[in-house]
């Protein structure tokens, strides 16, 4: 009897142990991540006006966001943090129905993080919340629904399955296609891959579980990146690594763009027509990135320019833009925004693509009035 006393004593000592243990590695994980911020955001200063607490907010709600397993680049639905609401169909911003009211113009963004609103203090000041805004203000006397169906990450590899499988059953009447950054910069073998979706690795599976049904537990995802912090070490900004020279090599980089830029185009092409055939208006943006048009930098984006590869980066993207040639033959509209900020003096960029809260709300105001006409000329 006193040897099974003994047994459960030593159990109850060991779990209380390892409780300990994975209590005291969760508290020093959250101490260097608290003061070792991953988000460029807040090191760019480009919120002087909110303090550092509230800055990590905001990095760890879009570090936080869960996603599902076994297919690439789809957002966990129903997640809620204190600046990020994931609605019931997996997509930033408030609920929808799939169904879509009788009264109701439905427009669809999509894109990657940028267009997600990474860096944007709430679901409102992304550049479709500041879209949506818009229209509820614009007079027009019918609902316009913007939907933000940006994903982390994502291209058109992923963007058009989902136009073509997914984003049709909420019977939209346009979606636009805000692209530029990922599609230029992605692995040339991620890129041509088209068995993109394969079966997820039971590390993700395990991460999604905790961030599924752990959330407070920080342990698994801040090893993750602390991790990644500790292999990309060398890199000031881990955005592009240094050659032989010390010099940067360009972000968006020479080899295959041409190719690339063909592709894109293509791709895109098919989305266009898919969309014809279904009877919603396909809009096809390329995206501003730093150091594309003529915008007057200041000393913060010059010195990140600089590790992009400079001015190379941006004839490199340059080229790719030439992929919008010939689109406006099968999509309703398509719009080059590389120089929407040349008038622009004030800090936009903090890092090679995205922006804070000013720079979405210019680029949704250049949205809006792109848009406009579209859908007024639908409800004549």
């Amino acid at each position: 009897m006193s040897l099974q006393v003994s047994y459960k004593k030593q159990s109850v000592l060991g779990i209380l142990i390892l409780l300990i243990i994975l209590l005291a590695v969760e508290g020093l994980l959250r101490i260097d991540d608290y003061y070792n911020s991953p988000c460029i955001f807040i090191t760019s200063n480009i919120y002087p006006e909110l303090d550092y607490g509230t800055q990590k907010q905001i990095c760890n709600d879009y570090r936080d966001i869960a996603y599902l397993t076994g297919i690439d680049r789809q957002i966990l639905p129903n997640q809620e943090s204190k600046t990020v609401h994931i609605n019931n169909f997996g997509m930033r911003g408030p609920d929808i129905t799939q169904d879509k009211p009788n009264d109701v113009y439905r427009i669809f963004l999509i894109g990657g993080s940028t267009l997600y609103g990474s860096g944007s203090t709430s679901d409102t000041t992304t550049i479709p919340g500041f879209l949506q805004e818009r229209f509820d203000n614009s007079g027009i006397d019918q609902k316009i629904q913007v939907i933000n169906a940006g994903i982390e990450g994502s291209s058109s590899i992923e963007e058009v399955f989902r136009i073509k499988n997914d984003l049709v059953n909420f019977d939209p009447d346009m979606i636009v296609i805000y692209h530029g950054t990922n599609d230029g910069a992605l692995d040339w073998e991620r890129y041509t891959n088209d068995s993109w979706q394969s079966d997820t690795p039971f590390a993700k599976k395990v991460l999604v579980f905790f961030q599924a049904y752990l959330p407070e537990y920080k342990t698994p995802i801040l090893s993750l990146y602390l991790v990644n912090k500790i292999m990309s070490v060398g890199s000031e900004h881990s955005v592009v690594p240094t050659n032989d020279s010390g010099t940067y090599e360009p972000y968006f980089k020479s080899e295959h763009m041409v190719e690339r830029s063909a592709l894109w185009h293509d791709r895109i092409k098919g989305a266009c027509e898919f969309g014809n055939e279904e009877g919603f208006k396909t809009v096809v943006l390329l995206q501003p990135v730093l150091g594309s048009g003529n915008k007057p930098l200041t000393e913060y984006e010059q010195n990140f320019l600089i590790t992009l590869g400079g001015e190379e980066s941006g004839k490199n993207y340059d080229t790719f833009a030439n992929g919008l040639v010939g689109l406006d033959n099968s999509c309703h509209t398509v719009k080059d925004l590389r120089n929407i900020f040349d008038n622009v003096p004030e800090v936009v960029y903090f890092d090679n693509a995205h922006m804070a809260d000013y720079g979405n709300n210019i680029v949704s105001e250049n949205i809006f009035e792109i848009l406009k006409p579209i859908v007024l000329e639908g409800n004549d």
